[in-house]
């Protein structure tokens, strides 16, 4: 900033008789770092748009290729994984499914024949185990279940809620077996 006309306390052509000052517009530009007056004189514009401002410089980039890299592995992870609440026994698959309502527990094995299953019928064995919060086991219940494929159905099995945190099943179908795992929702 420049300052003209008198000092302090001296006479200026202004006949208020206060302080003038009068600058040159733009003369802050001489002092400021370049990078900031190529962006307001416009000499260089800001890039617009996601795609050109991820793929600007190569740290952005070696940062978005991270971040697609671990999108995939997750992805992936999650769809071969597939739960613990999901499971194949004599050629059925099963998935797992409780949830707590009104004071109750309800448990549902759904069993559903797979590509390998000839279409005739297999006898379980299906014994449903609550746990509570500590992890030890509150409740059992066991069924035996003829699971036809032309008439699929569910085994299921209710117990009363008192802090119930989780449901396992274990199908037996002769020599093999599996266990099923979940959490009790809307608890």
């Amino acid at each position: 900033m420049e300052m003209h006309g008198g000092g302090f306390g001296g006479q200026d052509s202004d006949s208020s008789g206060g302080l003038d000052f009068h600058y040159e517009r733009g003369s802050f530009r001489r002092h400021e770092q370049s990078i900031y007056s190529d962006l307001a004189t416009g000499k260089t514009a800001p890039k617009k748009g996601l795609l050109k401002v991820l793929f600007a410089t190569k740290g952005n980039r070696a940062v978005f290729f991270v971040m697609m890299m671990c999108a995939v592995l997750v992805f992936a992870v999650s769809i071969l994984n597939g739960g613990k609440d999901r499971n194949t026994v004599a050629g059925l698959n099963g998935t797992l499914s409780a949830f707590s309502f009104d004071g109750s527990v309800y448990a549902s094995l759904s069993l559903s024949p797979s590509r390998e299953q000839d279409g005739s019928p297999v006898s379980l064995k299906i014994t449903f185990e609550c746990l509570n919060t500590d992890g030890a086991v509150a409740s059992r219940f066991e069924q035996l279940l003829v699971f036809d494929p032309a008439a699929p159905q569910d085994a299921r099995a209710v117990f009363a809620d008192y802090d119930l945190a989780a449901v396992t099943c274990r199908a037996e179908a002769g020599e093999e077996s599996c266990v099923f795992e979940c959490k009790v929702l809307n608890k």
